[in-house]
């Protein structure tokens, strides 16, 4: 397997120009969201009627679009320290109940894993039970992984260490205080509700819940299904899509996936360019999100998502020239 090291010239670029971090790109973003997540609470709060419905749901895009930016986080691309990017990450992730060092912790064994046998999705999708469109219901509000949360939510708030098989001791300690932590932001809100009679638990943390859980899914669900993930080649096993510059931003640069797969140290604004280099070599490379999933409900409907999806001749020809990353 071909490995790309920081420095070294690969496929034209100047390797480390492109790994360098330049936290004010990740700090304009935070800010957007700090401003749209504030204003729509404001709105949630204030508006009279049923007109604060409109803005309680799309305060669940802005939760979405949170747990995108802790994505980054996670890889410490958004900031140089890693200090940083866990402090401004586990914030992200509260309104979604995320913890920042258990994704971070089962998402970069995927990277290392992907493509083999061994590879396990953080959020528990469990893709193999996408069988039916009924399944898909389940599957969108992810109800085993929120599931499997509330177990950590509870095991943490008695001191239970839920993760001591699967990470380090202090890492493991780490995850136990972000799940105390989602324990008090939680029964704070329940208080809030009785004790000041006021719908705050219902407008600006249910509701938008119920929106950023399915669009969070449909976000992440086109990253690797149906391309060959039986292979460790991140052009074969991973899915790019093309899209304009409002929808990459909004998924934070989500669509370059091949892109992120093959440099996971190169911050996202740089995946375009990463793109320039790769484009014509990936085997799955969808045209636009509708694109994709056209052929997703086409696939579902058919019950063959366990499948590998046909690719284009041109492009595993192309890709093998290229060789392969991680």
């Amino acid at each position: 397997m071909k490995t790309i090291a920081v420095g070294q010239e690969t496929l034209g670029i100047e390797m480390r120009k492109l790994g360098e971090v330049k936290a004010v790109r990740f700090q304009e973003k935070l800010a957007v969201l700090l401003v749209a997540t504030a204003s729509l609470i404001a709105l949630s709060l204030t508006l009279p009627g049923i007109a604060w419905l409109v803005p309680s749901l799309l305060l669940g895009l802005a939760y979405a679009h949170a747990v995108e930016l802790q994505h980054q986080c996670l890889h410490n691309t958004a900031y140089r320290r890693k200090a940083i990017n866990r402090l401004v990450g586990v914030p992200l992730g509260l309104p979604t109940c995320v913890s920042f060092s258990d994704y971070q912790n089962s998402h970069l064994k995927h990277h290392r894993l992907l493509g083999t046998s061994e590879d396990k999705e953080f959020f528990n999708y469990s893709y193999q039970k996408l069988r039916s469109p009924l399944a898909l219901i389940p599957h969108l509000w992810m109800v085993r992984h929120y599931w499997d949360v509330l177990g950590y939510i509870c095991k943490s708030s008695v001191g239970i260490l839920t993760r001591k098989n699967e990470a380090t001791p202090k890492t493991a300690a780490k995850i136990r205080s972000e799940y105390q932590l989602m324990a008090v932001f939680i029964g704070a809100m329940a208080v809030l509700t009785v004790v000041f009679a006021t719908p705050i638990f219902v407008e600006i943390w249910l509701i938008p819940l119920l929106v950023a859980v399915p669009v969070h899914a449909l976000i992440e669900l086109p990253e690797h299904i149906g391309c060959n993930t039986k292979v460790p080649n991140v052009l074969e096993n991973t899915r790019t899509i093309n899209t304009n510059k409002l929808v990459t931003w909004f998924v934070d640069g989500n669509n370059y996936h091949v892109e992120h797969h093959w440099l996971p140290g190169v911050p996202n604004d740089k995946f375009p360019l990463l793109h320039n280099h790769l484009k014509g070599k990936i085997a799955y490379n969808d045209t636009s999100y509708r694109s994709f999933y056209k052929q997703f409900v086409q696939h579902l409907k058919a019950r063959t998502l366990d499948r590998t999806w046909e690719v284009e001749s041109t492009a595993v020809e192309a890709r093998k020239a290229v060789g392969t990353g991680a």
